[in-house]
């Protein structure tokens, strides 16, 4: 770069303005309208997930004609809308039952828990860190020795059962309030569900004039960069969006299978819960496993809970080496640090709704970290390149000889002297 232009008007100058624009724009904008931005994000998403089939029906032609691109998202909304009558009238009242079930017999399990149970419980503990060596202490010691952690797990879990029962009294004891805060949660609900169906289809059908006109915004001498970011954000957002709304289903579906197979009791209830935390990465995984295991354990021993343990680890080793590598592709790929660090920026600032979009978010600012270093180095490349043929030397001047004759037979003409004739 010719060091008599202006810092302002060097390109890399200007990469870091727009850098910092973006940021800050994006930062107002999450600050002062992400209550009302929510619904629109979520619409976002469902439009992006279901583009794919929306774009192929499209294509169809139906009687000679081609199908417009609202039938095809209304074909597309009845297929869900179908899929979704189907499972509610066959997997959504077992899950019920099973749930009703699994908190009548916790009521019946709480209600029996007393004082002497809970000493039998710790005095067993206490006995197996003793007999396998480890200095934990559950009740009070008495002539051990050593360095020892002493633990009042009896007092500790007394306390949090009367805890959790002052509570629930606290929530349940208030009839009227209840009634009313479940009414208003019911409508609002209702509200935000028919709101987000409609940004949706609205979304769907204007898709293909949405990106065109955010493109007529940007300068002319920068389409090219913003198609290439657009293609970039595009192909992260598939292997994180849909990619892991299709590895979710079919994680579900396995560990439905697994479940059944080894008679867990219930079964879907457990299915259900990991398919919906399976579209959290890492930490979903793990939070779904934990019942799986506990209730195979009380249920069928160390043996049943090591076989769903192992079933689980089959499943997400399908999903490590074949799902992922097949559906999201390697352009999608965020570090597992990054992961954690966008769900719990996500969830400590706006909760269950942040964490779940915590990802998508992480994906988009990955692919613009991508384009901008990719950009960086092309302008360090184009630099390099200037600089090289500046200092490189000048050519030295071409020297023309005088002409010769290249007549063979012309004889060399003898100088003219003084007394000689021409």
């Amino acid at each position: 770069m010719p060091p008599d232009v202006p810092f302002w008007r060097r390109p890399r100058a200007q990469l870091y303005a727009l850098v910092a624009l973006i940021w800050a724009a994006i930062a107002v904008a999450f600050v002062v309208a992400w209550p009302v931005l929510l619904p629109f994000a979520l619409s976002a998403l469902a439009a992006f997930v279901i583009e794919p089939l929306i774009t192929r029906l499209s294509q169809a032609r139906v009687a000679g004609r081609a199908l417009p691109r609202w039938g095809a998202v209304l074909v597309v909304y009845v297929v869900l809308g179908t899929a979704a009558y189907v499972a509610a009238v066959s997997i959504v009242p077992q899950v019920y039952r099973e749930v009703v079930r699994g908190l009548a017999e916790l009521r019946s399990f709480l209600s029996g828990v007393t004082p002497a149970r809970i000493d039998a419980w710790a005095r067993g503990i206490d006995a197996f860190l003793q007999r396998h060596g480890i200095p934990v202490d559950v009740l009070p010691a008495e002539g051990r020795s050593g360095a020892r952690l002493t633990v009042d797990l009896a007092g500790g879990i007394a306390d949090a059962l009367h805890r959790a029962s002052e509570g629930m009294r606290g929530r349940i004891g208030d009839v009227v309030a209840f009634s009313r805060a479940f009414l208003a949660g019911t409508v609002e609900t209702i509200f935000f569900v028919v709101l987000l169906f409609m940004l949706t289809a609205f979304i769907s059908v204007d898709a293909p004039r949405i990106v065109p006109f955010f493109e007529s915004l940007v300068p002319a001498a920068w389409r090219d960069d913003f198609r290439r970011l657009v293609a970039g954000i595009d192909s992260g957002l598939a292997g994180v969006v849909r990619g892991q709304v299709t590895i979710m289903l079919v994680n579900g579906t396995l560990t439905l299978i697994g479940l059944l197979s080894l008679r867990i009791p219930f079964a879907f209830a457990l299915a259900a819960l990991a398919t919906l935390l399976y579209v959290i990465p890492i930490f979903g995984t793990i939070l779904s496993s934990i019942p799986i295991v506990l209730l195979a354990l009380t249920g069928g021993g160390a043996s049943k809970a090591l076989l769903a343990l192992g079933w689980i680890l089959v499943v997400h080793a399908l999903e490590a080496y074949v799902l992922n590598p097949k559906i999201m592709g390697h352009h999608s790929r965020i570090h597992p640090v990054l992961i954690a660090l966008a769900l719990v920026l996500g969830e400590r600032s706006f909760g269950l709704v942040g964490a779940l979009l915590a990802v998508p978010v992480a994906s988009v600012l990955v692919a613009i970290f991508r384009f901008l270093h990719r950009k960086m180095i092309a302008l360090d490349e184009r630099t390099d390149e200037a600089a090289r043929e500046t200092a490189a030397p000048a050519p030295p001047p071409e020297t023309h000889a005088p002409a010769r004759s290249t007549t063979p037979d012309a004889a060399p003409t003898a100088p003219l002297t003084k007394g000689s004739r021409p």
